[in-house]
């Protein structure tokens, strides 16, 4: 399952290059927009409805990556271009306008694959740091419950959780959680239900914009 999300490296175009940082700069200059952008909150807006997310403080790279692609424009046209059935729903600018930066991992141990988590995708090619993509998001649509035995490496809040609202444990520490749906969880659902072409791509790509607030 951990190949879902794997994104190869592939040419990128330069459609968005006024948006590239330079990967030794990536730390420096997230963490200045951090401070001068705060927001937390960002809504989703579908043909289906609007999904409301909360983004997490403790992730603050990814945090201000996000709200910075939102504010500059990136997420204005963009779509719901992957559904893996069962799984989670992506979405971002595909291969065709990936940007050239990754963002640092920031695993923690409170933050996991719980139904509703939003995280980013990440390259699979010599990316031992498992850095996340800079565009390239998924939200948890899984809700299947765990048992007790397959959740026994857990402190008793996380299992909990996962006990309650189900979700993805594979996705645990491998890939970066920034954030969580706060309302439109149904929404979530009737885009993880739509017809599927070949590779798991919908028949009608589900079309979105993102704004912060």
């Amino acid at each position: 399952m951990k190949r879902y999300f794997l994104l190869l490296l592939l040419p990128l175009l330069s459609a968005c290059s006024n948006l590239d940082i330079p990967q030794e700069d990536v730390v420096k200059v997230l963490t200045e927009y951090g401070k001068q952008n705060p927001e937390t909150k960002v809504v989703i807006s579908t043909k289906y409805g609007p999904i409301e997310l909360k983004l997490y403080t403790e992730t603050p790279l990814h945090r201000a990556n996000f709200v910075r692609l939102i504010k500059k424009g990136y997420y204005d046209d963009r779509g719901f271009y992957r559904l893996v059935k069962g799984v989670c729903i992506q979405g971002g600018g595909e291969q065709k306008d990936q940007l050239n930066y990754t963002v640092p991992a920031e695993f923690r141990p409170n933050l996991v694959h719980k139904k509703g988590a939003l995280s980013m995708a990440r390259y699979s090619d010599n990316n031992p740091e498992k850095r996340s993509s800079s565009t390239e998001f998924f939200i948890v649509s899984k809700g299947i419950y765990y048992n007790e035995e397959e959740l026994k490496d857990y402190p008793p809040a996380l299992k909990q959780l996962y006990l309650q609202q189900g979700g993805e444990i594979i996705f645990d520490k491998e890939y970066t959680v920034f954030g969580e749906v706060t309302k439109g969880l149904d929404v979530v659902d009737k885009i993880a239900k739509a017809p599927l072409g070949d590779l798991e791509r919908p028949v009608e790509i589900v079309k979105f914009s993102i704004r912060a607030e």
